[in-house]
């Protein structure tokens, strides 16, 4: 049986969503985009490895500055002993 071109896209409408809904079972392709698109355990676990990270960072920043301030007034200290002798 010949069907003319005309028909082809009424056809596909009919078909393709049942195809697609196979190719969905059978691929669980429902599963897939729910992994893909919402938050998963490795998604918690890196977040709260990045806020470990950016806290960790900050104390870090935090410390340097407080070094540096030392390292100013032992220089100071210095000036000053050397001075007085």
């Amino acid at each position: 049986m010949f069907t003319p071109a005309s028909f082809v896209p009424s056809i596909l409408k009919l078909i393709m969503p049942k195809i697609m809904d196979h190719f969905m079972e059978v691929f669980k392709l429902d599963k897939v985009l729910r992994y893909v698109e919402e938050p998963n355990e490795l998604d918690n676990e890196v977040k709260k490895h990045q806020e470990h990270i950016n806290m960790l960072a900050s104390e870090i920043s935090s410390l340097e500055n407080r070094l540096n301030k030392l390292e100013i007034l032992s220089n100071k200290a210095k000036k000053v002993k050397s001075n007085g002798k």
